[in-house]
């Protein structure tokens, strides 16, 4: 029975070795997730940050958003003046635009991502729209839309479950670009159906 003791022994050492192997295993392979979040966090905590600079660097610029030259009460004396700084200001805003929809690219949520270029979008195309009542307060509604977009970008920061529900300013101007384009859809058929 001499060779029950050097198996026992050697049994011992495989089912240790075993062990010891799955514990270190498992033991990396924490590590390994541990670091792929830490780095997932600092990479969205960094896309988080160049986004909400280029988009609070936007709202700076609405603010500065001339009266509109449309308005009955505007004077025919002030009315060249008054046109000529709001196609400045709308040049100008495109100064704006371009760094947040960089910024925007670089967020890995598809949601997001599309929230972000589509709010920025109807930013930069709301001087064609037909605001209608609106027209008095685009600022209004411009600030309202980019106060919804930093919203949702820290809500995906925070990792949240869902978005934030659009505020009204934001759901007003997602209304407004897709009455203009069914207008230019209608008006396309149109043209078509003359031709």
């Amino acid at each position: 029975m001499d060779w029950i003791t050097p198996l026992t022994g050697f049994v011992g050492v495989v089912v240790g070795a075993a062990t010891s192997y799955a514990s270190t295993r498992q033991t990396q392979k924490q590590q390994l997730a541990d670091a792929r979040l830490a780095r997932d966090e600092a990479e969205r905590a960094a896309v988080v940050a160049a986004n909400a600079q280029a988009l609070t660097a936007l709202l700076g610029h609405i603010r500065k958003m001339p009266p509109a030259s449309s308005l009955p009460e505007v004077a025919a004396a002030e009315y060249e003046q008054l046109v000529a700084r709001e196609e400045a200001w709308w040049k100008e805003l495109l100064e704006y635009m371009e760094p947040a929809r960089v910024a925007a690219l670089e967020v890995r949520d598809e949601e997001l991502r599309s929230l972000i270029i589509d709010g920025l979008m109807w930013i930069h195309e709301c001087q064609y729209f037909n605001l209608g009542p609106y027209g008095r307060s685009r600022e209004w509604l411009l600030m309202g839309t980019v106060h919804h977009l930093i919203a949702c970008l820290f809500a995906w920061r925070r990792s949240d479950p869902a978005m934030p529900e659009p505020n009204g300013r934001y759901k007003r101007l997602k209304e407004a670009w897709e009455y203009e384009e069914e207008v230019r859809r209608i008006e396309a058929e149109e043209r078509e159906a003359a031709h």
